[in-house]
């Protein structure tokens, strides 16, 4: 016990931990066809839907040597929305600011292109509203069309 009556913990930050801290280290590219298999299985595991998997509207956050440490898409609804969805960050990433820096991607692609007009959306857990809330997501009391069920 300290002085102050509170338990003190030792911790340590390796090496490898360091390595993953520098986002500048990820390759922020389309995904490409050939992930479609590895992005599916990640997404049932998250269980996260699964359905509208198109890699042309997928970014993927890729670490070398690792693999995908994150990926995510914003995909249409209907004519007249979009929707961020399938935001996914390897646990290994999580906390290091990897799923901040893909979904400012993302947002910044989908500002400059066709869709940049119209309005984007998504649904997500309590737990991980206030990430999303950080990003400039605010609650909307009535979906979107496309979304009611």
């Amino acid at each position: 016990m300290s002085p102050l009556g509170t338990a003190l913990v030792l911790l340590h930050w390796p090496l490898a931990a360091a390595a993953l801290w520098d986002l500048r280290a990820l390759a922020v590219r389309p995904a490409a066809p050939s992930e479609a298999p590895v992005l599916l299985s990640r997404l049932v595991r998250e269980r996260m839907n699964p359905l509208s998997v198109d890699t042309e509207r997928f970014l993927v956050a890729w670490d070398e040597p690792n693999g995908i440490a994150a990926f995510g898409q914003i995909r249409p609804l209907g004519s007249d929305a979009s929707e961020l969805a399938s935001l996914v960050v390897e646990p290994r990433y999580r906390g290091l600011g990897v799923g901040t820096m893909l979904a400012a991607k993302l947002l910044a692609r989908h500002r400059s292109g066709a869709d940049s007009s119209k309005p984007l959306y998504l649904v997500t857990l309590q737990r991980t509203q206030p990430f999303y809330e950080r990003l400039g997501f605010a609650p909307v009391s009535s979906p979107p069309t496309e979304m009611r069920l």
